[in-house]
């Protein structure tokens, strides 16, 4: 194979899906990316002086990945190589042959002017493709090269002249199902896990667990206001707070593992009756988690059980914290086998 394989959209409402089809073209749209990008110095560092330039408020985060894809599309696309174009109005995959080097026109759809020349070669249903080809195009990027399943693309869409018709097998036999669906849970726990450590950092996380546990059921409140050092969070079942037990949760937001020492001092300040919970965003040491587990009153919420929690028990948080941490309820293969 001498040729990549590239994967392009038309935007989040399929703005340029007529440029797309009637034109035969593919572009990209880069807000306040407007001028002829051929005239710049043919390496990344001048796209990212361009992005940074044209749009103050692109974050430093998001410049080296919108010049990137500009950088690709302009230098790294070559005449001969495929695009997938994800069409939305008929859920079906556009495959293409790059056709002209990059130009610049405003023309018909000026909000797309970075454009190439494409000869449509072949469409078919997203049906017949498996379940990871279908998620690898499901990159939020305008403009990414296809990589894992490059070569199912292929078959599918140029097959052997001598193959015969192409297999449906995989549409009964998808081995690529459970990877899916494990990805995008994967991914549903990653994006709780940043939200909290960049937007719930700090004091910000106490109220949010105190939320989270009434949640769950409990009557709770964060503590700061009284300053109880070292209990951030009270929680109990009963409206008064005098039945136990009472539940006193320590919360640390910490990258690395929490050692025995501070599990030990929090541990301190539990009562026969109460029952201590300390929750960490990240780990804990091997010697911290054996002093747990001589405890019996004592629990230790890792990071990876705190997100759990905050999935099982989502729909019950405050409105404020779910838009915090902004999740749709969304209907995905169940196939994950048991635990």
């Amino acid at each position: 194979m001498n040729f990549r394989v590239w994967a392009v959209r038309a935007g989040g409402d399929s703005e340029a899906d007529p440029l797309f089809i009637e034109n035969g073209q593919i572009a990209v749209s880069f807000r306040d990316a407007n001028e002829d990008l051929s005239a710049l110095p043919a390496h990344r560092a001048a796209f990212k002086d361009m992005v940074a330039r044209t749009n103050s408020e692109t974050t430093a985060g998001a410049v080296p990945i919108q010049a990137g894809q500009l950088f690709r599309f302009v230098h790294e696309m070559k005449i001969g190589d495929r695009v997938i174009y994800p069409r939305k109005p008929d859920r079906t995959l556009m495959w293409g042959e790059i056709s002209t080097p990059y130009f610049y026109d405003a023309s018909g759809n000026g909000d797309f002017p970075h454009r190439r020349g494409v000869r449509w070669r072949a469409s078919l249903s997203r049906d017949v493709f498996s379940q990871g080809a279908l998620y690898e195009l499901g990159s939020v990027l305008t403009l990414f090269e296809v990589r894992n399943f490059a070569g199912e693309f292929i078959r599918r869409f140029e097959p052997p002249s001598d193959a015969g018709p192409a297999s449906s097998s995989s549409l009964t036999e998808d081995e690529t199902q459970v990877r899916v669906a494990r990805d995008i849970a994967e991914t549903t726990r990653d994006f709780i896990s940043k939200k909290i450590k960049t937007d719930l950092k700090g004091f910000a996380l106490e109220p949010f667990v105190a939320d989270l546990f009434r949640a769950m059921g409990y009557n709770a409140h964060a503590t700061r206001a009284v300053r109880d050092d070292g209990v951030d969070v009270i929680a109990h079942r009963d409206e008064l707070g005098i039945e136990p037990p009472i539940l006193k949760i320590q919360v640390k937001a910490h990258d690395g593992k929490i050692g025995p020492d501070l599990v030990k001092a929090f541990y301190a300040m539990v009562h026969d009756r109460d029952v201590g919970l300390f929750i960490t965003t990240g780990g804990y040491t091997a010697a911290a988690r054996e002093f747990g587990r001589t405890k019996g009153n004592l629990k230790l919420v890792d990071g990876v059980e705190f997100v759990s929690l905050i999935e099982k028990y989502y729909d019950g948080l405050d409105l404020k914290f779910r838009k915090q941490i902004p999740l749709r309820r969304m209907l995905v293969p169940d196939v994950l086998p048991d635990d």
